[in-house]
């Protein structure tokens, strides 16, 4: 019986990867992937949690007292939606491993948390200037951060983790429209590729691992 909730998951041994496409990324290199078909995300989280060392930038006076940086709700909701219509487009049917919205022994399970979202400038429905072409110069691009975890379908073990911070283009420094949804599916169709070509790379790593195990298993027993 496959396991669901929470409370199932488990850590095993992992090890990092180097020269990841992410920021950092840890794999449990050992673990069975060729049996995976398939991909699922499970639970995927947009929020305005921040890092303790957040400093939001600097309000301008013509922002107005009630000028903000967060994300309302309906745009985090939003942002969880184009992650997983960018990931079903991804993986598609071309793709060894295609996006199901059911759960078996062969589907890699996906559970994505996206925060930290810091944009440049504050939102544009939160601006007294939003009607009188009010437009927002800032200094540093906007940036979210990525982290997903990788169970195994059928245990619930975590065979993989990663995290990633992506920044935006210009296109948020200097706008009407802060939160630029051109620029975020540009970020996300990034990491979707960024973790197909990851797990292809553990795939590959996967029958590199077993074949000098089985080398080494066969070598060792013409010595016996």
């Amino acid at each position: 019986m496959l396991s669901k909730t929470d409370n199932d998951i488990t850590f095993g041994d992992l090890i990092k990867i180097d020269n990841s496409k992410m920021d950092l990324s840890y794999v449990k290199q050992s673990f069975n992937w060729h049996k995976y078909n398939a991909i699922h995300i499970a639970k995927i989280t947009a929020d305005n949690n921040h890092s303790d060392n957040y400093k939001p930038p600097k309000k301008e006076k013509w922002d107005g007292y009630n000028a903000t940086f967060d994300i309302q709700e309906s745009g985090l909701k939003k942002l969880e939606a184009e992650f997983i219509s960018m990931a079903k487009n991804t993986f598609d049917d071309k793709q060894i491993w295609q996006y199901k919205d059911s759960v078996d022994e062969n589907t890699l399970v996906l559970y994505i948390e996206i925060p930290d979202i810091r944009l440049s400038a504050p939102l544009e429905s939160s601006r007294i200037n939003q009607n009188i072409n009010g437009r927002s110069y800032t200094q540093n691009a906007g940036s979210m951060v990525l982290k997903a975890i990788i169970l195994d379908g059928e245990s619930n073990e975590v065979i993989a983790t990663s995290i990633d911070r992506a920044t935006a283009h210009d296109n948020w420094r200097l706008n009407t429209q802060v939160f630029n949804w051109s620029d975020v599916r540009t970020i996300f169709q990034s990491w979707a590729n960024a973790l197909k070509n990851a797990i292809f790379q553990i795939y590959l790593k996967h029958q590199e691992y077993h074949f000098h195990l089985g080398t080494f298993m066969i070598n060792n027993n013409k010595t016996q």
